[in-house]
């Protein structure tokens, strides 16, 4: 019983816990967190604390008989409140991030210019410079930054606010202004120091991703990348030809690795150069062997294409540094459709092609 206890509670836990991840996700529950998804959480975070901030504080400010000010915090939690619905109904993080930072603005300078509740208004403005810089980026944050030191200057200095009504040190307004400057001047680095890190990040998972699906010496797709860019093709039906180098062995062998490599690179920009269509793939399947997927052809035209790639690879003279050979290639054909799945086609030119082989090589087998 206790057990059983123990794993229903753990199931409400799970659920409230989904739940609540829900709502700062205002829906999106994609298991990968991009960039688009983190700035929907980062606004929809912004939204939701802004509003359980500005709720109670109008409350409590109208009740205080501070009509003006309770007013004017209620109408911010109301249009966040409204941002979020919006946000959740379009994920548009971009206008709602305006809806979150420019009302955000007005309120700081309305808070300094009134001083809020019980004059305290201005301990919230070093808020904004966090808020500024993740919604707009460093080059416009720091410009809207400016102007909202430029407006703080403006209130506390050269306009009748009632800062001076709560026994403040005259010292304290350049001390809030020093003070808002430094908190920005920090943001800016640690903002500053984020893009470049994510820069950095985007760049390396670039190069892994390109790593994950290319084979490294000829730059061709790998297995892996032929397969996935197969299985995301809007093309209805391919042909493929799994290619085989003939005694490939001996070419390591006799000329070693290096010059071995070599006939690979140079074999797979035949390949590259010769397919017919752009939508046309080629990989290296793994060691010699290449696979090679062709659309809108029928059967026979694939095999005069495989016939002609094997004469062309046939006849060309491999020369690295003083050495110079000749190769030949063994093709199995293979038909994908509707009826025959990426999996069986593999298969099918795998068998074919080790039927040419078995055949005496040098030469394309099909059904």
């Amino acid at each position: 019983m206790t057990k059983l206890n123990n794993k229903t509670n753990t199931e409400i836990n799970n659920k409230e816990k989904t739940s609540f991840l829900t709502f700062l996700y205002v829906g999106n529950t994609d298991a990968v967190f991009s960039e688009d998804t983190r700035r929907v959480f980062i606004i929809n975070l912004f939204t939701s604390v802004g509003v359980l901030f500005t709720l109670p504080l109008g409350v409590v400010s109208i009740w205080q008989g501070k009509l003006l000010l309770g007013v004017s915090l209620l109408v911010i939690a109301i249009l966040y409140s409204l941002n979020h619905i919006y946000l959740r109904r379009t994920h548009n993080h971009k206008l709602c991030g305006y809806f979150v930072i420019y009302p955000l603005y007005v309120l700081m300078i309305y808070l300094v210019y009134s001083g809020g509740v019980n004059g305290t208004g201005h301990v919230w403005i070093y808020c904004i410079p966090a808020v500024a810089l993740f919604l707009h980026g460093m080059k416009r944050g720091l410009i809207e930054l400016t102007l909202f030191t430029l407006a703080l200057i403006l209130v506390m200095y050269f306009m009748d606010s009632r800062f001076s009504e709560f026994g403040y040190h005259e010292t304290l307004k350049s001390r809030i202004l020093f003070s808002f400057i430094v908190v920005v001047f920090l943001s800016g680095i640690y903002e500053y120091s984020m893009s470049r890190f994510n820069q950095e990040l985007k760049e390396t998972t670039t190069k892994l991703k390109l790593y994950a699906y290319t084979d490294p010496l000829t730059k061709l797709l790998n297995r892996r990348g032929i397969l996935q860019r197969l299985e995301i093709s809007t093309q209805q039906s391919f042909h493929l030809l799994l290619a085989d180098v003939d005694f490939f062995k001996r070419i390591n062998d006799e000329y070693g690795h290096d010059v071995g490599d070599y006939a690979l690179t140079q074999l797979a920009k035949i390949f590259q150069e010769s397919l017919p269509k752009k939508d046309d793939l080629v990989s290296r399947w793994g060691g010699e062997e290449f696979l090679i997927a062709v659309c809108g052809m029928d059967e026979y035209e694939v095999f005069e294409f495989a016939e002609i790639l094997r004469h062309r690879v046939e006849s060309y003279e491999f020369s690295h540094l003083d050495q110079r050979f000749h190769m030949t290639l063994s093709f199995g054909l293979a038909g994908m459709n509707s009826s025959t799945s990426l999996r069986e086609a593999i298969t099918l030119a795998d068998n074919r092609l080790y039927q040419a082989k078995r055949s005496g090589r040098n030469q394309t087998c099909r059904a």
